[in-house]
């Protein structure tokens, strides 16, 4: 895999942008490698890991770490960050430092400090220990928090109730040619300004591509009891609001009558990622 250097960025040690920041390597992190630079990704993103425990990363030649940087050191520190191109960076998923159960998770708070403090607009994906310390982020510009307490508890508690979901998850959430996955797709230009309705009738329709529309996101105002959250400076922080199958209802904010904004995604079950925009083109929608 090539990684990407237009545009690139003058601040950090590599010049690269649009990549993948995983700050603490684990065993997990290895299966993340794995999945973001599987052969079915067709668009791969390179990844550059910031650690305390350099050693640690295996010294492969493994296609899947082809595009992997490394930089040592704290991934709290925001000289670190900067040279990991935090700036110029698509996602940064920080995983709890298995060393220290017991600090992980305040470790893992400065770590979100050290990013808003420099890209308050980076999808910030940050996996909890303790699911009792979720409100610690509240006033974080975190955008997904994965607590594997929680995830645990709750997929036990449906398979039992449904039998063979767990099968059902595992599929979705392995990324390989032979399963499927969700994807966060933009929205077709052309139905910006049209319902979720409209989108979901024309996908319906599609037979060459296994296709299946699930639900969308927007941005919204973050809030913690209906109060708008503010950072530090005193501005608002924003949030992607997800919604599943959305209701018929009209009544509802977020129902089917639901006009698309510029920004805003819709999710998709695909063996492949979807190009929808390309088919709605050859269709003339």
């Amino acid at each position: 895999m090539s990684m990407e250097r237009k545009n690139v960025s003058n601040e950090g040690d590599f010049g690269i942008r649009d990549h993948i920041i995983i700050c603490n390597w684990t065993e997990k992190a290895d299966v993340i490698v794995r999945q973001l630079h599987d052969v079915s990704v067709r668009h791969k993103s390179p990844i550059i890991v910031i650690t305390s425990n350099p050693e640690k990363i295996p010294k492969t030649t493994d296609p899947a770490y082809r595009g992997l940087l490394m930089i040592p050191g704290n991934p709290a520190d925001k000289e670190i960050l900067k040279r990991a191109d935090i700036s110029t960076a698509k996602t940064v998923i920080v995983l709890a430092d298995e060393d220290d159960p017991e600090r992980a998770d305040s470790k893992s708070i400065l770590i979100v400090l050290a990013i808003d403090a420099i890209n308050p607009n980076v999808h910030v994906i940050v996996e909890l220990m303790r699911s009792n310390n979720e409100m610690f982020f509240q006033y974080s510009h975190v955008n997904e928090i994965v607590c594997l307490e929680q995830l645990a508890e709750k997929l036990l508690a449906q398979s039992a109730l449904t039998p063979g979901l767990s099968q059902v998850y595992m599929d979705l959430l392995t990324q390989s040619v032979d399963t499927n996955e969700i994807y966060q797709e933009p929205i077709p230009r052309s139905f910006i300004g049209k319902t979720y309705r409209e989108i979901e009738e024309e996908i319906i329709k599609i037979d060459e591509k296994d296709v299946i529309l699930i639900g969308f996101s927007t941005t919204v105002e973050k809030k913690v009891q209906d109060q708008s959250v503010v950072n530090g400076f005193g501005n608002k922080i924003y949030e992607r609001k997800v919604i599943i199958n959305p209701k018929s209802s009209s009544r509802d904010d977020f129902s089917k009558d639901y006009k698309f904004q510029n920004g805003d995604t819709i999710f998709l079950i695909s063996y492949i990622e979807p190009d929808l925009d390309e088919y709605f083109e050859r269709k003339g929608l």
